[in-house]
């Protein structure tokens, strides 16, 4: 198999799903853009919630197979309290995210910056390139505001990255597809 059947096969399989996940992505940042206390909250109100669950969770397991071990109920009894801290402290909870969304951020343009490089000299790469450096540049003014604008922020560049990889993930199809025309054509 040469690499053109290789492009060929790859293009054909993920086409389809690049453009819906485009349009999920772009439709959740826009959300997050005219709604960000909104988007900020929901997030921080599910973080919440899975850990409690999660705490409940282990702490079943704790209970079937270490009843006596104060170690076996650290994890559960971490998780319950912080999950209940968020629900009960939002506000603490939001500034807090906000820089789990900024760490995120930057390793998202480190992501970005590495698939650029991998993907250089194929389609679509600059758009990888863009997304990394509107990434940093994200995480950068998460960092100035924090934790004032923690809410406010944090919803909106949840939102604007959300978008932003909506439209990555547009363009990337849209060369795939122009890509797949041209190995048709040339076949």
């Amino acid at each position: 198999m040469d690499r053109r059947e290789t492009q060929q096969d790859f293009i054909k399989t993920f086409e389809k799903s690049i453009l819906v996940a485009a349009g999920l992505l772009v439709a959740l940042g826009l959300i997050g853009i005219l709604a960000p206390n909104l988007i900020s909250f929901s997030i921080l109100v599910f973080m919440g919630c899975v850990m409690i669950v999660g705490g409940v969770f282990f702490g079943y397991y704790s209970y079937q197979y270490h009843t006596r071990s104060f170690v076996g109920w650290l994890k559960p009894l971490i998780l319950i309290t912080a999950g209940a801290l968020i629900l009960i402290h939002p506000g603490a909870g939001v500034a807090a995210f906000t820089l789990v969304v900024t760490l995120y951020l930057f390793m998202d343009a480190y992501a970005s910056f590495g698939l650029a490089y991998v993907r250089h000299p194929e389609p679509g790469w600059g758009w990888l390139f863009i997304n990394g450096l509107l990434s940093v540049t994200l995480a950068m003014l998460l960092l100035v505001g924090w934790p004032a604008t923690s809410a406010i922020f944090l919803g909106i560049y949840i939102g604007i990255s959300l978008l932003l990889d909506g439209i990555t993930l547009l363009m990337l199809g849209m060369k795939m597809k122009k890509a797949e025309e041209e190995i048709q054509d040339k076949a």
